[in-house]
């Protein structure tokens, strides 16, 4: 009766090691938070209520984060010593890495580079690199009637060009989430925002950062997107 009890617990002890596991790496807009900051709210943050049965997923994203910083912090290395082969890990990057000072990666040059570091890094690691292109601002232009680009074309247009010289599948999320932000109007599509927030300094402000409902709901257009392209890591959501 022992013996077998030993193997169950061994048996489901090594199932769990192998189970697979998103790991996810980004910056505010995909990083999870403390409670007593609600209802601010990454999209990563609420990815794991879209994943089948023994998926988990592990948020690495920090707040602040540009792919240069996120390396020299040392975050990157911290993720990378988590990584199993038949894991995937999501890169999305570019809000910060467009600010000027330490974090500024451009996009000719310094942010393609730290993407092909990134890929070359997991695919060593025997897991599978997946490039997202970085949700929209919401933006609008003097009308009111349509998203304007807040300085991530650039960004994404870069992502998608070391997804093709990389063979990496990408999630052009900005496209998405520009798409479907400006279905919604800007009323509507602010309500998903930080903007209608009552904390301090955020109301009327914050057109970047997601509360609880925007989370959720980006969350479930990038879940719905990965299956769209059929991509490898649909088969490990609901």
């Amino acid at each position: 009766m022992l013996k077998k009890l030993v193997t169950i617990i061994l048996t489901a002890a090594s199932s769990a090691a192998m189970a697979t596991v998103i790991h996810l790496s980004g910056d505010s807009t995909c990083a999870s938070y403390r409670a007593q900051l609600a209802p601010l709210t990454g999209w990563g943050q609420v990815l794991n209520r879209f994943t089948a049965p023994g998926v988990s997923v592990r948020n690495w994203a920090l707040s602040g984060a540009s792919t240069k910083s996120f390396i020299d912090k040392g975050r990157w290395d911290r993720l990378l010593a988590a990584v199993k082969p038949g894991d995937y890990v999501l890169i999305q990057f570019g809000h910060n890495d467009q600010k000027k000072g330490v974090k500024h990666a451009d996009a000719a040059v310094a942010y393609p580079a730290n993407l092909k570091k990134m890929i070359a890094d997991v695919r060593a690691k025997g897991a599978t690199p997946m490039l997202v292109t970085s949700i929209v601002r919401c933006v609008f232009d003097k009308s009111g009637s349509k998203l304007k680009d807040g300085g991530l074309y650039a960004y994404r247009d870069a992502c998608f060009a070391v997804g093709k010289s990389e063979n990496v599948a990408v999630v052009n999320f900005n496209g998405v989430t520009e798409e479907k932000v400006n279905a919604l109007g800007k009323a509507e599509a602010l309500k998903l925002y930080m903007y209608t927030s009552e904390i301090e300094g955020r109301k009327g402000k914050d057109i970047t950062h997601l509360n609880k409902e925007g989370a959720v709901t980006f969350a479930g257009w990038f879940v719905e997107e990965c299956k769209k392209q059929n991509l490898p890591v649909a088969k490990y959501f609901k």
